[in-house]
């Protein structure tokens, strides 16, 4: 090999030595290698025919590095070995990972459970994450379901009451005219009279007062517990629940920007009502015409829902899917017989009114109020 060669061999060790340590270490172990990768290519070259050429091709000194040890514990990381040269050529990514799952007592630390509504609620979804280890998803729907299941007792203890009532509809309904009349005349004793007469009604049909009452004094914080627990997990936001597992729904920490989940909550809450207006027993005759109006309402909710986070509106879906399905349940004869539900007579039941008589008792019940002012004012 001739002196004009000798600047390659100089060049190509003056570029490995430009190289970080890490580098060098990621490729080769250590810097031991390299060295004497430069000196075998520099032992291949030709003999330099003048002493300049030898002494620009002399090595240089290079400062030892301690040797890598082939072991796990000592060897780098990739996020180390790869900066800061290949690192930033890495796709974020590629570098980001999924937070660790949670571990029992988490959201306890965090201050996310308590003996609250909500905070028991979230106890309870951390409890069926961690024992399951579910994706948040679908933690969200079980926790949902269970809920609904640890209600269930109730809502057949409701439906008891309610069936045992039904033949007594004429009689409660006309006591309930009663008390409206006397609460009007400040009437005490005709109220006292009325109270006492829907009181030996109950007697008669096995029914508690305090028994009616428990149902919904029960679902209402288990309810509201569940939604607003829900809804603080999504707005802090807890990082787990980002990876939602499930395809459809990535993150629950944001808002839905399809709408999809807004329009799949406000048809679900229609048809929950639909099936509900089927089973109105023992209800007074303008709780038809309020369910008619909430179907109206709903159809315009779907632009408020749509500034809840996806997690929330997962909540609301499966409420209601679950509503729907334990009233369809409810509602088969066979069903009843094996909880001991009464069944009721087709002519007891309540006919759901249409939407053309909804308007029509509304304007009726507005030129009332109108008369009746008219009538106070004359006075």
């Amino acid at each position: 090999m001739n002196a004009q060669q000798h600047p390659r061999s100089v060049l190509a060790r003056s570029d490995l030595r430009t190289l970080p340590s890490s580098t060098r270490t990621f490729f080769w172990g250590s810097s031991k290698p390299a060295a004497a990768a430069v000196e075998k290519v520099e032992a291949s070259a030709s003999e330099p025919s003048s002493p300049e050429a030898v002494f620009a091709a002399a090595p240089e000194p290079v400062a030892a590095e301690p040797s890598v040890a082939l072991d796990v514990a000592s060897t780098p990381s990739p996020d180390a070995a790869l900066s800061p040269v290949l690192s930033d050529a890495l796709p974020t990514e590629v570098l980001s990972s999924i937070p660790a799952p949670l571990s029992y007592g988490d959201l306890a630390a965090m201050g996310l459970a308590s003996w609250t509504p909500a905070g028991i609620c979230r106890w309870g979804m951390e409890l069926i994450q961690v024992s399951t280890g579910l994706p948040w998803f679908w933690t969200i729907v079980g926790a949902t379901f269970a809920s609904r299941v640890l209600l269930f007792p109730f809502t057949v203890k409701q439906m008891r009451s309610t069936a045992a009532l039904a033949p007594y509809q004429t009689d409660i309904a006309s006591i309930r005219d009663e008390m409206a009349t006397a609460q009007t005349k400040k009437d005490m004793l005709a109220m006292q009279r009325a109270a006492l007469r829907q009181k030996m009604i109950y007697e008669k049909a096995g029914v508690s007062l305090g028994g009616m009452a428990l149902a919904p004094f029960v679902q209402l914080p288990v309810t509201l517990g569940m939604f607003f627990g829900v809804k603080k997990l999504c707005d802090l936001p807890l990082e787990q629940l980002k990876f939602s597992g499930f395809e459809w729904v990535p993150d629950l920490t944001v808002l839905d920007p399809t709408y999809t989940l807004p329009i799949i909550a406000t048809v679900l809450m229609n048809v929950q009502i639909s099936v509900s207006m089927r089973d109105l027993v023992g209800q007074t005759p303008q709780m038809g015409h309020i369910m008619n109006f909430l179907r109206v309402l709903t159809t315009g909710s779907v632009f408020l829902m749509a500034n809840l986070t996806s997690g929330v509106l997962v909540y609301l879906i499966s409420s209601i899917t679950a509503m729907t399905l334990q009233s369809l349940i409810l509602r088969q004869p066979a069903v009843r017989r094996v909880l001991s539900i009464p069944l009721i007579p087709k002519h007891l039941s309540t006919p759901a009114p249409s939407m053309r008589e909804s308007l029509q008792y509304a304007r009726k019940w507005w030129d009332d109020k109108v008369a009746d002012a008219r009538t106070a004012n004359r006075r």
